[in-house]
């Protein structure tokens, strides 16, 4: 009956003995560490856009101020047509009168060349009828141009804008006097955001070489995708940056209209990537390392240590980072040496 009790237990221990030794000898490898670096930078529209008046005359109505949308009709001002309309129905009675004097012209022509033919007319005659029709029919001709100019000049006293664009200034209000080709507002399109930002050419690299990019907007409490728009060719001679350019489409992202209507310019924005450069700096599962003597060691498989500075943790506390002399990214080091060292 003993003999019976004490086999299961005996294995049970072996096998305890066993597993600890193979916990000890397991291995991890040192990995390079890529800090976060956090770029901090600011809002801008994507487009802006300065828009003029293409006539002269009294400013009639104004349909949006500072911060507010551009209407779905694209219309942002009207000036007065009073003059424009005169000039319009001028132009249509001198069309009527050009109209019946050219029928006139015409009869009497039909009447020369019928005398002409029996011979009843001297030719002089008939050609001063032929020059008089043309001259009528150019008339009519120079007319219906002016006409056509004086309509587009009508459509252009109504100023137009990109709808849905914010109107970042306004020149004009309603009743004053607005000249030819002076401004009258300057709009921004907050649909898609800007960030500009300076980087090394390290930073730019692993910028290009991300899979996604996100921008953080703390302001709104809003993370969103994020694109690099342009990269400068060239760089700063004063800071040694290259200008880069990320882009924030709403549209694409946030079809939410609140969330489309929160974006605006200087708003702060965080952009966080990994670094390639090199540092010196390894991560290595934090249970790799001693704590002995108030200094931090790794264990090789062959039982010798190498003190190691400890920089940080990271992942709550699991991941350890590292730096010191003879580390080397692919080196490889006991993942429990407290369990190694038990061993022995």
């Amino acid at each position: 009956m003993l003999k019976t009790i004490l086999i299961p237990i005996a294995s049970t221990l072996l096998l305890s003995v066993m597993a600890t030794s193979l916990t000890a000898q397991e291995q991890v490898t040192l990995q390079p560490h890529y800090r976060t670096i956090t770029l901090t930078g600011f809002t801008y529209p994507r487009k802006e856009l300065t828009i003029s008046s293409e006539v002269n005359g009294k400013c009639e109505a104004v349909y949006a101020d500072v911060g507010e949308k551009i209407p779905d009709n694209g219309v942002f001002a009207r000036i007065d047509t009073t003059f424009i309309r005169l000039d319009i129905e001028a132009n249509k009675v001198n069309q009527e009168r050009a109209g019946r004097q050219l029928a006139q012209e015409e009869k009497t022509l039909a009447r020369f060349t019928s005398l002409r033919r029996k011979e009843s007319a001297p030719q002089a005659q008939l050609d001063e009828a032929e020059l008089a029709a043309d001259l009528n029919k150019l008339e009519i001709r120079k007319l219906q141009n002016e006409a056509r100019r004086l309509e587009e000049k009508l459509v252009r006293h109504t100023i137009t804008a990109p709808p849905g664009w914010l109107l970042i200034e306004r020149f004009i209000e309603p009743g004053e006097l607005i000249q030819e080709s002076k401004p009258v507002a300057r709009l921004g399109d907050f649909r898609q955001l800007l960030v500009p930002l300076a980087v090394s050419y390290g930073e730019l690299q692993a910028i290009e070489a991300a899979s996604r990019l996100q921008v953080e907007l703390p302001d709104i409490a809003l993370t969103l995708p994020a694109t690099i728009y342009r990269t400068s060719p060239v760089f700063d001679a004063a800071t040694r940056k290259i200008h880069v350019d990320l882009l924030i489409d709403a549209t694409r992202h946030t079809p939410d209209q609140n969330i489309q209507e929160s974006l605006r310019g200087g708003m702060r924005a965080h952009f966080s990537f990994k670094s390639f450069e090199a540092n010196n700096r390894f991560s290595i599962p934090a249970t790799a390392l001693i704590n002995r003597y108030e200094a931090q060691w790794l264990m090789k498989p062959d039982g010798s240590t190498r003190q190691v500075i400890l920089l940080g943790t990271e992942n709550n506390g699991l991941t350890a980072i590292i730096s010191g002399e003879n580390l080397e990214a692919g080196q490889n080091y006991l993942a429990i040496p407290e369990n190694a060292a038990g061993s022995q």
